[in-house]
């Protein structure tokens, strides 16, 4: 399952997924939480400003207000919504709570006139809807619900609940988003927003109310406030060339003035909420060293008005007030404010970079707004996380996608510096909208389709060029007009899906694999259970509110279940340990029954017989447990006629180190086969333990006393202590069983550097995927690649493997390929086929196995641990027999000639 995505610096949530829900809670009001609350990025309906100082002493306005925005294309009905205010320490209230009506318009305001004072000279823009909450002139709590009953939330759950939409604390507030409430109000100011991280203290500045209403004329969702002195430094109608506007620093020098400027028009962006258009100075491009250039000679003008009359390659004359918004510089243009230029402009070429793409951010601010055409190898996938929900394409720097630093350095300083310029180097290539795709599910996706999948490693081709941007604290790479198909985009996206995976010879091979859940238990079933669902209503998968995880009905359930089938089947694998299956004897079922089912669907894909289970049942009851200690398991999976299991399975359970885990799973297995004349023989026997580590994303209590970790993530501790106590038991289990050779399998949630694995390399173990496949990764978090999933060989059991391989069938995929997203968007991605049957990729090893002889008829003498035996040895010891014979013991055969 996949860490929390919260792991890493937050530089990207604002535009990143919502904070996780807590639940609403009754919580005494008497002090403010000790603790931050979760962010809570604004979603297409927003608060984006409040006064509370209206006909207060010193204020111009008469009446307090709350101004919503509607950043989609589309108009939002409040019908059944809610707004409800808070005193800065105190709850919110039915008196306090105002039912709303009316519609906000597709990219427009919504003005909430409130309570009127005595004071105040002016009186607001004719408001939309009118109440009567009187807020505080200096600070407070107002709420944005899509529910109408009273909100029963305060302090740090408010940000986490499923009802509130938007939420703003500010002034010395209790309840806020993220690390604190934004800053405090005069009567002669409000509050209003000015960047979108979730966090009310960085996203809303003090300053003088600018109320609008729906009547106003429609402004990009990203549209600043102007200042409105016209007046500055330059001479009214004189042509000021872009490179003086956009300056050498990061900033612009005339921000704040009204200036007239000239250029050829780059690219269009009439539809799709950024409304506006991109200029730049007429002959420019061509060959650019980012190094040697000075400033920027593109320019982004914001013009609803005009943005209409504009075309690409048309010379244009712009007059509007600069500023800087986001850190990026912009021309306001208002109506009558385009005309022609006096004489016709060279024109544009797309910029060449000479030395590839630049990370230095000054570098980047020279070529800031400006028409580029990247090379071959100039850029990677290495993000699709945010594909499906903002058409953001994370792309690496260079023809590799970002590697995880913990998979080559030990955590410590230079692997936390390394992933933190890994993140600040990343651009995204995104669409031209500012479309939520969450929300807006029946607008094709951008980018992402069957026919051209965008996958995690994927080599981009530029045909058409882009534009460098920069908003949401981010560099973008934006396409000339907004995205509208893969037809007609002018990108190329390489296509590194792989049917089958790389041969790792052997006779018998041994992976892992994880199944995202897999659960028998339908969600449609279970009392309690909430819903995942898709674009028509329908449960997809398991929200919460129950024990099952897994799918919502049966549908849901053999769709996810022919994928996993098809990826193992094709796998070639011959033992498989399986992470993140339904423990049904937890639930209260025959203990297996999910991993029977599992395997019945394998045997009717492969044929009768194929496939087999490890029975668990007994393994538990020896270990002193009547089932594993979660609701998720860990399992074991064969082929009889390629392994047989020796034994009984063993299970390390009830020990404390995996209180927060799944407990190992070990198995003897012998590998068995025929010999040139058809007669069976028996290999050498190995243990196999399948593992699941606690995961990164919670936190551990175990970890409160260290410092932050952005590298190994939460819950070291734990996942140490398990790695230890699984070396030990391992140890232990290799006495009792007298086996030799050893495989640790499954999911460490540890990279390949981290400190659980150097227990094991510390130990003698080697990590097979490293070591045969150095390239290869099981996962991708935060635009980073690495292995959590890990096969580990002792020393014996290393001169065993012939090689190893991660088969890259899920981690490069976009989420939206699973089974649990199928029919989110118009756009399906979800198919047939192996390829995002989970979000962890198998990993596959090869292993000798060592037969023993079957021909000849002499003795098999066998001595060591075992009671060796002529023609039949089944004792666990080394068989030091001589030639012919049949030695089928669980010890090294030394009887290799007949």
């Amino acid at each position: 399952m996949s860490p929390a995505r919260t792991v890493l610096p937050l530089r990207r949530l604002a535009r990143g997924a919502a904070a996780l829900a807590l639940g609403a809670g009754l919580v005494p009001a008497l002090e403010a939480p000790a603790r931050a609350a979760d962010l809570l990025p604004p979603g297409d309906l927003r608060i984006s400003e409040v006064y509370g100082g209206g006909g207060n002493s010193g204020a111009t306005y008469t009446h307090d207000f709350v101004e919503l925005r509607n950043t989609s294309d589309a108009p939002i009905s409040l019908d059944g919504w809610s707004l409800q205010y808070a005193a800065k320490a105190g709850a919110f209230s039915t008196g306090n709570t105002l039912q709303l009506t009316g519609t906000v318009p597709a990219g427009g305001t919504f003005l909430v006139q409130l309570a009127q004072g005595s004071g105040g000279t002016e009186a607001l823009p004719t408001p939309d809807q009118t109440g009567s909450l009187a807020l505080s002139g200096t600070g407070g709590v107002v709420a944005l619900s899509n529910a109408s009953g009273t909100l029963t939330c305060q302090f740090e759950t408010c940000a986490g609940e499923t009802a509130v939409v938007d939420l703003l604390g500010w002034g010395g507030a209790a309840t806020f988003a993220g690390t604190a409430p934004a800053a405090a109000t005069t009567n002669a100011t409000s509050v209003s927003r000015t960047a979108e991280t979730g966090d009310n203290a960085a996203d809303f500045t003090a300053g003088a109310p600018t109320p609008q209403s729906s009547g106003a004329d429609p402004t990009d969702p990203t549209d600043p406030t102007d200042p409105t002195d016209p007046t500055g430094p330059v001479e009214p109608g004189a042509v000021v060339p872009i490179a003086e506007i956009q300056g050498t620093g990061a900033a612009s020098p005339l921000a704040g003035t009204t200036v007239t400027t000239e250029g050829v028009v780059t690219a269009v962006y009439a539809t799709g909420g950024l409304n506006g258009y991109v200029i730049q100075t007429g002959g420019t491009g061509g060959d650019i060293d980012p190094a040697t250039a000075e400033a920027s000679q593109g320019l982004f003008v914001h013009s609803p008005a005009t943005v209409g009359d504009v075309e690409i390659g048309q010379g244009v004359k712009v007059t509007g007030q600069v500023s800087e918004y986001y850190e990026a510089t912009q021309i306001s243009v208002a109506a009558g404010g385009l005309t022609t230029p006096d004489a016709e402009l060279a024109p544009v070429e797309p910029a060449v970079l000479t030395g590839g793409f630049p990370t230095d951010p000054e570098q980047r601010e020279r070529l800031e707004s400006m028409l580029i055409l990247p090379a071959e190898g100039d850029l990677t996938v290495t993000d699709v996380y945010e594909t499906n929900k903002y058409g953001e394409v994370g792309l690496a720097i260079g023809d590799q996608a970002y590697r995880q630093p913990a998979e080559t350095l030990r955590p410590g300083a230079e692997a936390t510096a390394l992933c933190q310029q890994q993140l600040d180097d990343m651009i995204l290539l995104d669409d031209g909208r500012t479309t939520n795709f969450s929300t807006a599910t029946d607008v094709p996706l951008s980018y992402l389709s069957t026919e051209e999948p965008v996958r995690v490693g994927a080599g981009v081709g530029f045909e058409e060029p882009v534009v460098l941007s920069y908003s949401f604290d981010t560099w973008r790479l934006q396409p000339t007009t907004p995205w509208e198909s893969s037809a007609t985009d002018g990108i190329s996206f390489e296509d590194t899906r792989q049917a089958t995976p790389d041969e790792v010879g052997g006779d018998l091979q041994v992976g892992t694999f994880n199944v995202l859940n897999y659960f028998t238990t339908l969600g449609e079933d279970t009392p309690g259970c909430e819903p995942y669902t898709d674009r028509a209503g329908e449960g997809t998968s398991v929200r919460g509110g129950c024990d099952p995880r897994g799918a919502w009905g049966q549908d849901d359930l053999d769709r996810q279940q022919s994928k996993i089938v098809d990826a193992i089947s094709t796998s070639g694998l011959d033992v498989v340990g399986l992470m993140e299956i339904e423990n049904s004897a937890r639930l209260g079922e025959e203990a297996d029954e999910a991993t029977a089912t599992l395997v019945a669907a394998l045997n009717e894909e492969d044929g009768a017989g194929t496939w087999a289970y490890v029975p668990t049942a007994a393994a538990y009851e020896a270990a002193g447990s009547d089932a594993g200690q979660d609701v998720i398991s860990s399992a074991l999976i064969y082929k009889p006629a390629a392994a047989a299991p020796q034994g009984d399975a063993v299970v390390l359970a009830e020990d404390p180190a995996f209180a927060n885990a799944r407990e190992p799973l070990g198995q003897v297995f012998a590998p068995v086969g025929e010999d040139s004349e058809g007669r069976a023989v028996q290999g050498e026997p190995f243990f196999f333990a399948v593992n699941h580590f606690k995961s990164k994303g919670s936190k551990d209590a175990a970890d409160a006393s260290l410092p932050a970790d952005p590298v190994q993530g939460n819950s070291r501790t734990s996942r140490l202590a398990q790695a230890n106590a699984l070396n030990a038991w391992v140890q232990e289990q290799q006495e009792a069983l007298g086996v030799e050779d050893v495989l640790l399998g499954g999911d460490f949630n540890a990279y390949t550097q981290e400190d659980p694995l150097q227990v094991f390399y510390e130990a003698g173990y080697t990590d097979l995927g490293s070591t045969f496949d150095e390239d290869g990764w099981s996962y991708s978090f935060d635009g980073m690649t690495g292995s959590l999933d890990h096969v580990l060989a002792n020393d014996s059991a290393r001169e065993r493997i012939t090689g190893a391989t991660d088969w890259s069938i899920n981690g490069a995929e976009s989420p939206l390929a699973l089974y649990s997203r199928a029919n989110t968007n118009v756009t399906e991605l979800c198919q047939e086929g192996p390829f995002a049957s989970s979000d962890h990729n198998p990993m596959i090893t090869g292993l000798d196995a060592e037969f023993a002889p079957a021909s000849g008829g002499g003795n098999g003498n066998g001595n060591g641990h075992g009671n060796g035996r002529d023609n039949d040895n089944k004792g666990p010891g080394k068989n030091n027999g001589t030639p012919g014979g049949s030695n089928s013991g669980i010890g090294k055969g030394k009887g290799r000639q007949g």
